[in-house]
């Protein structure tokens, strides 16, 4: 009977010696930790082991418009952090120790702690799988980040100490010179599938202006902005007038001299959230510059809806862009308008 309560025991010591070597490592306060992946290469290296980043679906870190983008949920969990996915929202939402980051789908901007900052390029979406900018998630996180151009490899590293994350926040951007102090200006944009915010950012860097994003508390799908069906949500909402509600922006925007509005054509019109963004502050005083991505329509005829929100602030001329619309374009633009407090942002490494 005890020889047979003996094996018993160290079968049940063997199992559970063979549970913990198989159980996830996360590394600990104090702990060196090394995470290393490739461009193109569904295999990644955490502290000298190798393993798939998303088993069974190769996966891999792409160049996407000359930014690096990655897939996250793996590197979260080897660093010890979670993931929460909201499909609804489309937002991610990543937690390591004390800290959260708030990232969704083509969205440039990041809220780290309840903090927005703008990103150099959005999450999206490639073959089912979020693929996202690691520089700022990991350094928010207090891990370093190095990039080599040669071989093409991320390392991601446990740094000494974690702390505030390195990026500029779209609150406090960093000038490289003293801009004009009488004048500030904030670009703000609505964009329900992209267009607009890639402009948005181009006129941004152009102006060396503050730029945040007019988000809705409840998202366009494409069946809401299908331009084939009359009854479809965003042509009922300008056939009423509609306000729909917005999230706050984490900014007072009336204390701009200059608000660089931005935004898609609608049915030739405004869209109803930048509506409710009009009417959310006192703009007196202020002066607006529209600007719009469009297929066909210009900007002209969203123009009247602007003056008639914001009697008492001055409207310039609108400007209508693409997906090709230069540098020389927007300065030729914001210096037609009597634009002068520009200055240059600086901008963080493409990792």
């Amino acid at each position: 009977m005890k020889k047979t309560f003996s094996i018993l025991l160290a079968i049940c010591c063997l199992l559970t010696a063979c549970m913990s070597g198989c159980a996830a490592e996360t590394p600990a306060a104090g702990e060196e930790f090394t995470l290393v992946l490739q461009i193109d290469n569904p295999i990644m290296t955490v502290n000298g082991t190798e393993k798939e980043i998303d088993p069974g679906r190769g996966t891999v870190p792409v160049i996407d418009h000359d930014r690096t983008l990655v897939p996250v949920r793996a590197i979260i969990e080897e660093m010890g952090g979670t993931v929460a996915w909201d499909e609804e929202t489309q937002t991610a939402t990543l937690t390591y120790e004390d800290g959260t980051i708030r990232l969704t789908l083509d969205s440039a901007t990041a809220y780290w702690q309840d903090t927005a900052y703008a990103l150099d390029a959005a999450p999206v979406s490639i073959n089912d799988r979020t693929m996202m900018p690691i520089r700022f998630i990991a350094e928010c996180f207090g891990f370093a980040v190095d990039w080599n151009a040669e071989q093409q490899t991320i390392t991601i590293t446990k740094s000494a100490q974690a702390g505030d994350p390195s990026p500029v926040p779209t609150a406090s951007p960093t000038p490289t010179e003293t801009p004009d102090a009488s004048s500030s200006a904030l670009v703000v944009y609505f964009s329900a599938t992209g267009n607009t915010e890639a402009l948005a950012e181009k006129i941004a860097q152009a102006a060396g202006a503050d730029l945040y994003e007019i988000v809705p508390e409840v998202p366009y799908t494409s069946e809401d902005l299908n331009y084939d069906n009359d009854g479809c949500r965003a042509n009922q909402e300008l056939n009423s007038d509609a306000r729909p509600a917005i999230q706050p922006l984490p900014v007072d925007a009336a204390q701009y001299d200059t608000i660089i509005l931005g935004y898609p054509i609608w049915w030739g019109q405004c869209p109803p959230p930048v509506r409710t963004f009009l009417e959310s502050y006192d703009f007196s005083g202020k002066t607006i510059m529209p600007f719009c991505t469009s297929g066909s329509s210009g900007i002209s005829g969203s123009l009247s809806k602007i003056r008639e929100l914001c009697p008492d602030s001055t409207i310039t001329e609108g400007f209508r862009g693409t997906a090709s619309t230069t540098e020389e374009q927007i300065d030729t633009w914001l210096d037609e308008n009597g634009f002068t407090g520009r200055v240059q942002m600086l901008r963080k490494p493409r990792v």
